[in-house]
């Protein structure tokens, strides 16, 4: 049985219907926290949901999370069942097709920053909102960043920009809320087995895609594991240390970009 270092807190995981955000919410289930999904995937959340409703206090809604009023109603459900809300993982994104800015399409720039930087925005404002409306705010915000949060090779310019904004937010939130009970900090994660990928099985850049290659290839690096994630997001929530760390932006990588530079 894990530490119940999340008893009596309400999590919110986004993209938490597969890949890591699956994997999160497990870990924050058997730490003891009362735990939110949501996701665009229907048969993801229904399949989720029938797997981790026995585990503890759970809750999957569908939500949009591009869509402003989608995330206020999925905020209203939160506070209304659970009253408030103490851990955010804004985990959800897509990947674009490895374009670079002279062959992106405007759609798909549009479409990667709607979900990888302003929803994460709309979701971190309720948040922060409501963990500044607690007695004794003590609030966490957590980002699943990438490895193109601080490279350039790593995919294409829409990806690529929206997750340098992620950081910068990332370190906004850190500056503006740390003294006030809330710490964010994102990790920049390398290669993982997820459905990240599903955006780029047709019409994907090989050029830009190449470039992403050769360098992971070059250096060998292994996929990072999604249980190890999984279980350093939920130790940052609440763990030994985890009220000291703000603003930090964490490669979990396999040394991928320490190696490249």
């Amino acid at each position: 049985m894990s530490e119940q270092i999340l008893a009596g807190k309400t999590c919110l995981v986004t993209g938490g219907g597969g890949g890591l955000g699956k994997v999160i919410a497990t870990k924050f289930l058997e730490a003891g926290g009362s735990v939110v999904i949501c996701d665009v995937n229907e048969e993801r959340l229904q399949e989720t949901s029938a797997e981790l409703s026995s585990k503890g206090p759970f809750k999957a809604i569908k939500t949009d999370i591009t869509n402003k009023e989608a995330v206020q109603s999925l905020f209203d459900e939160v506070i209304r069942e659970f009253g408030k809300i103490d851990v955010l993982v804004n985990n959800a994104g897509i990947m674009d097709q490895f374009d670079p800015v002279g062959d992106l399409d405007i759609e798909l720039w549009e479409r990667v920053m709607a979900i990888n930087l302003t929803a994460p925005f709309l979701l971190s404002k309720l948040a922060v909102k409501n963990m500044l409306e607690q007695e004794k705010p003590d609030g966490r915000i957590i980002n699943i960043v990438s490895v193109a949060g601080r490279a350039g090779w790593a995919s294409g310019a829409a990806y690529t920009a929206s997750k340098h904004g992620l950081v910068g937010l990332t370190k906004n939130t850190a500056a503006f809320y740390g003294t006030k009970g809330i710490k964010c900090n994102a990790l920049m994660m390398g290669a993982m087995q997820t459905n990240v990928a599903d955006a780029f099985k047709t019409g994907i850049n090989m050029e830009g895609y190449q470039k992403m290659n050769t360098i992971f290839e070059s250096i060998k690096a292994p996929y990072c594991d999604l249980e190890e994630v999984a279980g350093f997001c939920t130790s940052m929530t609440y763990g030994k240390g985890a009220s000291i760390i703000n603003g930090a932006c964490i490669a979990m990588d396999q040394g991928w970009t320490a190696t490249v530079g």
